[in-house]
């Protein structure tokens, strides 16, 4: 039995047959009904899927190269161009990014350490000194508090030295610690089942959003804080996020 292959297609029909999927994933994405133009489609998921946003100026050229190099005046239409093979596999890698999308678990998957806010500080001093974290969830029981970092950790420390002991210090409740943290939009929750371009654009976005840096992406099963950690994202992860050009 043959089997067909990418070289066996010209680069006109390998860049038309990931178009095709491209504007079908974009069109059920937004539940589109009736004909919409596709750089309308785009700015419509751009808002839903973090790789529309990634590369949404990048989709509205495709979507001109193909209505450049399709010559639509006749029946069938034909091409009247071949793309560069760079512009394919382009495409070629959006389509299959839209189809089997790479989500954020298993992809940030990680045991995350976290803490009570009864623990002592002198407790997450250790876990830095072994593992260089920053970030550390603090729970109450099993309700989530808030995000400890290692800046809130330094500046309760500097307002502190003066009036206790270094062992006093050590010694303070992560609840007196993590109160002092003066940023408190500096952590999101999201589901796993979000891809890791919805992650970048988070990261990317949440300062003009909040005016704050944001700190950490905490991942549940749904997205809601009351739901077991099953991995954390921090601004170091996002060079593991692989741009598709």
């Amino acid at each position: 039995m043959n089997s067909t292959k990418k070289e066996d297609y010209t680069k006109s029909e390998r860049f038309l047959a990931a178009f095709n999927i491209i504007s079908s994933e974009i069109e059920k994405m937004v539940e589109a009904r009736g004909h919409i133009p596709f750089y309308r489609l785009v700015d419509m998921a751009k808002k839903k899927n973090g790789l529309i946003m990634t590369y949404k100026d990048d989709l509205k050229e495709l979507s001109e190269l193909r209505n450049a190099i399709v010559h639509g005046r006749h029946f069938p239409a034909y091409t009247i161009a071949e793309p560069h093979l760079s512009v394919v596999e382009l495409a070629e890698k959006i389509a299959e990014e839209l189809t089997k999308p790479k989500t954020i678990i298993p992809f940030f998957e990680c045991e995350v350490k976290t803490f009570q806010k009864t623990d002592h500080l002198r407790e997450v001093l250790k876990v830095i000194k072994q593992h260089g974290y920053s970030q550390f969830p603090v729970y109450d029981q099993d309700r989530f508090v808030g995000l400890l970092t290692n800046q809130g950790i330094t500046m309760w420390i500097a307002q502190n030295f003066d009036k206790n002991s270094m062992g006093n210090c050590l010694d303070a409740y992560l609840s007196d610690v993590l109160s002092f943290e003066k940023i408190k939009k500096n952590y999101i929750f999201m589901s796993k089942n979000k891809n890791i371009y919805d992650v970048r654009e988070k990261f990317l976005n949440h300062f003009d959003l909040y005016a704050t840096r944001l700190e950490a992406v905490l991942i549940t099963e749904n997205g809601r804080p009351d739901e077991k950690l099953l991995g954390l994202a921090t601004p170091f992860d996002m060079v593991r996020i692989p741009f598709l050009t």
